[in-house]
């Protein structure tokens, strides 16, 4: 009984998020219902590709030959590739898509709940106190974004906070680590490019303060540049197929919100603040806080607190992003909806919290397990959601036919899908037709591209038959002599067509808006074998990104060895 006693004294912070994640998913696991959001099809088609490739062999890093109608379109490549073969792994190991939301629900709450604990240590806040807000943190929208709506954010916001952690440790010690650096950026390049970017914005202020009040400035620009060349070769497998797949192809961007002014946290994402409640608490009390304490705080105090407010402000309507997207500003396209700069705000709100109790030596106990019931609240109030959300949609529906998403079976068929071993078989009977990425040819005028993959993809695959073998996509359909027939493929400008054993050349098919091909059958059977052609200066490139993530890991997984064992 003492050595278990001594082992829960030692690995309690550990054991306790082990705890935490197992609890927000208990109500799905009793009630065996699944949430299905608005981004789930999507994200489950890139898995659900991934995945194949794993379990068949069968490997494109380019085209869809599994998910996506195995419409040979490109979506992992420019979206988290190796986060996307990760989560395809997980898939595999969950064995259905009920099994793979519960734990993958488990597995982001438990990173988010480490990682802030990890920021949180760096700077020095209290064991008790860091663990009690990364509890919480777990339970805030910016997580539970994942369950709710497969929102790909909250894989961002998971790792957020241990990305940060360089900031504060260059604030604390005023040197770069360049290692350090270089792999935070780049892992958060590699599972969410907009998250990369926010992490960059929070980096700005903290290193520019440092650089400003250091007497080493010529030493920390060497270390910088040396960061941002291990950053370009950790990443080299996600830029370098962005700027060549765009310099060669003109791709669909994501949609662009018309309506993006409306969608701040002061608007229809109000939300946001009261998931968990306490968290509008943490909120009203951090700017009373502040109000009365600025001029006493610390210079890069000061910094933390600026930094927070500004995410507070763009991430409401008050900042014009309606007036900058009306006048074509490319930032406010890409952004599509305010809310997401209040993931940052979460973090630094949570981060200033702790950093503050630190400092009630009278009162630290008592508001540290304050904040410890703030995160029990918030367990309570995420499950009760959970199981409200599920529960107003038994016998109804799994997920609502709406605009672009069609749903081809009853309610009891859906949801018995989402529990089956057959992973394909959910993809088919939900459909939505996001057609991100996807090359566009010629003037699209007023045609809605949704409806485009629609008619020329997801409802013209009923004539083909189609398999894998390789790298190699293979429709097979029987045709008549001299027929033209349209294919629900698409094709870029690096995709190569082999009809029947002859190399297609352009002169050969003519495509759509959306890059389908309409080519010429011939009597009886009829193959057509797609492969994306990649440059072996590309190739190159992403092997030396993949070698460089393998040399780091190896080196880190030594490092912890001799640490422990040796």
């Amino acid at each position: 009984m003492n050595k278990i006693s001594s082992l829960v004294q030692k690995y309690y912070v550990m054991l306790s998020l082990l705890g935490f994640s197992f609890l927000l998913i208990l109500p799905q696991i009793i009630s065996r219902d699944v949430i299905m959001g608005s981004d789930s099809v999507f994200h489950y088609n890139r898995f659900y590709d991934a995945a194949m490739q794993i379990k068949e062999g069968n490997f494109s890093y380019f085209i869809s030959m599994y998910g996506f109608q195995q419409s040979g379109r490109i979506v992992n490549a420019v979206y988290g590739p190796l986060f996307a073969y990760a989560q395809g792994l997980l898939v595999l190991i969950s064995g259905s898509w009920f099994s793979y939301q519960l734990l993958s629900r488990f597995l982001i709450a438990l990173i988010a709940g480490s990682s802030l604990y990890n920021l949180l240590r760096q700077a020095k806040v209290r064991q008790l106190i860091a663990l009690s807000l990364a509890l919480f943190y777990m339970t805030t929208f910016a997580i539970q974004y994942w369950t709710m709506r497969q929102g790909f954010s909250s894989w961002g916001a998971a790792i957020l906070p241990y990305c940060f952690i360089p900031a504060i440790r260059f604030t604390f010690y005023r040197k770069v680590e360049p290692i350090r650096l270089a792999v935070s950026v780049a892992l958060i390049f590699q599972v969410h490019m907009l998250s990369a970017l926010m992490l960059i914005m929070m980096y700005i202020p903290f290193f520019l303060y440092g650089f400003i009040k250091s007497d080493q400035k010529v030493l920390l620009l060497k270390r910088g540049l040396q960061s941002v060349g291990l950053f370009m070769i950790l990443t080299a497998n996600v830029w370098s197929v962005l700027l060549y797949l765009k310099s060669r192809n003109q791709l669909l961007d994501p949609f662009i919100n018309d309506t993006i002014g409306l969608n701040g946290i002061d608007g229809t994402s109000s939300y946001w603040l009261i998931t968990p409640s306490p968290l509008g608490i943490l909120l009203v009390g951090q700017i009373i806080y502040v109000l009365i304490h600025f001029k006493n705080l610390a210079s890069w105090k000061k910094v933390l607190h600026l930094l927070y407010f500004l995410f507070i402000f763009l991430s409401t309507g008050l900042f014009p992003w309606q007036w900058l997207l009306e006048h074509g500003n490319a930032v406010a396209k890409l952004i599509q909806f305010p809310f997401r700069f209040f993931v940052p705000a979460t973090i630094l709100l949570l981060m200033i919290t702790g950093i503050s109790v630190n400092q009630f030596t009278k009162w630290r106990s008592a508001v540290s397990w304050l904040l410890l019931g703030l995160a029990i609240v918030g367990l309570y109030q995420t499950n009760l959601n959970t199981t409200a959300v599920t529960a107003e949609r038994v016998g109804k529906y799994i997920i609502s036919k709406s605009k672009h998403v069609y749903v081809n079976g009853s309610y009891e068929e859906i949801k018995a899908s989402l529990h089956s071993h057959d992973l394909q078989h959910f993809l088919k009977l939900v459909v939505k037709t996001t057609p991100d990425y996807v090359p566009v040819y010629g003037i699209r005028g007023t045609r809605n591209t949704y409806d485009l993959y629609y008619n020329h993809v997801v409802q013209n695959s009923n004539h083909v038959d189609k398999c894998v073998k390789g790298d190699q996509l293979i429709l097979t359909w029987t045709g008549q002599s001299n027929h033209e027939v349209d294919l629900p493929v698409v094709k870029y400008r690096n995709t190569q067509l082999r009809l029947n054993g002859k190399v297609l050349s352009p002169k050969d098919y003519d495509l759509s808006i959306i890059g389908t091909p309409r080519v010429m059958s011939q009597e009886g059977e009829n193959k057509l074998i797609v492969t994306f052609l990649v440059p072996f200066w590309l190739t190159s490139l992403i092997i030396l990104a993949l070698l460089s993530w393998l040399i780091l890991g190896l080196q880190i997984g030594y490092k912890i060895y001799i640490k422990r064992f040796v």
